[in-house]
């Protein structure tokens, strides 16, 4: 089998977060014997201002272990004419699809991740080639209300014309198939790294601390669970809340932490390795996600692989993931019930298993099923193709 991956987006280098899980599920079908390659266009924005326009605009391969990566670099020039942008980018992409298919061969079938704007792009190729594609969905964009109303049309006609949907939370599922023609997604879960599913869990070192780990923007909430752990530290004074991540937010937690007398308390870590979030999570007590919004909540099922309980916001993606004897589930946006959440935890900290909660976890989210589940899809696909 030969897949042909179309991401909206797509890490630069091997260092690069952004688009990274799906590199990491590329990998994971790559070591189960399916071919694999990617075409990313990499248009960069003129909010760079002078590094946008002295950047690449050439195509480039990249032997990624073995994964056929191929890039083509520009510059979205037209932010107040977005349609114009869309076709550069699926014209670049179809670009590479010649130059991807002359060395590597046609491939089967294709896997777009999200929509915009790889949808379009997979529409144009399966038109032209009568290729088969089936679309995973990740992006917050619909949840949040972000999409414009000329960018619609070109989602609805992806849409309409792939051969599998598939969302990453059930949340995201309903509300795709309310905003777009009304079809059915299935819902499928991402995929959980490697070195969560080989680092063993050890009890003993556990420490008298709670964990967050994201970006540090407005959406994630992190002034909320701030406010929240000042109510939780009146009844356990030495309890430590440990948040790693980095953003534009920094500077209010900090002065925020500093006004609420929690310097003692709360640690704001910067930026992370997954090496280090990993050893985070296996040595707190409990992780806390207080998202406004997530469509799956990858650090959901980090935590859990490391057998750490989780309270989460109703935010979308968790709900799908969490289960009885998981964790706690309390309202969004609101530091009274989060703070009341934390409480209830650690008052019954007993009642939670370790050792279950991992292999809950690693028994759905682990390489292996995750591989058996979308190896299934794709063959259903050529089955009826």
């Amino acid at each position: 089998m030969h897949v042909l991956i179309l991401p909206s987006w797509y890490p630069l280098h091997k260092d690069d977060l952004n688009g990274s899980f799906f590199r990491e599920q590329a990998y994971a079908l790559a070591r189960s014997g399916i071919k694999v390659g990617v075409i990313a266009p990499q248009f960069r924005s003129l909010r760079l201002g002078k590094n946008a326009v002295l950047g690449r605009y050439d195509q480039e391969f990249w032997q990624d272990g073995d994964i056929n990566t191929y890039f083509q670099h520009g510059v979205f020039w037209f932010p107040k004419v977005p349609y114009l942008d869309l076709k550069r980018w699926v014209k670049a992409g179809l670009a590479l699809f010649e130059s991807y298919v002359k060395e590597q061969g046609m491939p089967d079938i294709l896997h777009v991740h999200s929509l915009l704007h790889a949808g379009p792009l997979a529409l144009e190729i399966h038109r032209k080639y009568r290729i088969p594609y089936c679309v995973t969905e990740h992006s917050s964009v619909f949840g949040r209300g972000l999409v414009k109303d000329w960018e619609w049309d070109h989602l609805k006609r992806s849409e309409a014309s792939a051969s599998k949907l598939l969302a990453v939370s059930k949340s995201l599922a309903d509300l795709l198939k309310q905003k777009l023609n009304g079809k059915e997604w299935t819902v499928f879960p991402n995929l959980l790294d490697d070195l969560f599913v080989e680092s063993p869990v050890d009890s003993s070192v556990r420490k008298y601390q709670l964990c967050a780990v994201a970006f540090l923007y407005a959406k994630k909430g992190f002034d909320v669970l701030i406010k929240a752990f000042a109510k939780v530290v009146e009844e356990y004074p030495q309890l430590k809340l440990m948040i790693g991540g980095d953003g534009p937010e920094r500077a209010k937690l900090e002065a925020l932490i500093k006004s609420l007398k929690l310097e003692n308390n709360v640690s704001l870590l910067g930026a992370l390795s997954r090496q280090e979030v990993c050893q985070l999570m296996k040595e707190s007590l409990c992780f806390v996600l207080s998202s406004y919004i997530e469509t799956f909540g990858v650090v959901v099922i980090e935590a859990l692989s490391q057998g750490t309980p989780v309270v989460s916001t109703l935010c979308g993606g968790p709900e799908s993931i969490l289960t009885e004897g998981d964790g706690l589930f309390v309202k969004t946006g609101d530091e009274k019930e989060l703070a009341k959440g934390i409480l209830e935890f650690l008052a019954n900290q007993e009642k939670f298993d370790n050792q279950q909660i991992r292999r809950r976890c690693i028994d759905t989210y682990s390489e292996k099923p995750f591989v058996n589940r979308l190896t299934a899809i794709y063959q259903d696909i050529l089955d009826k193709t």
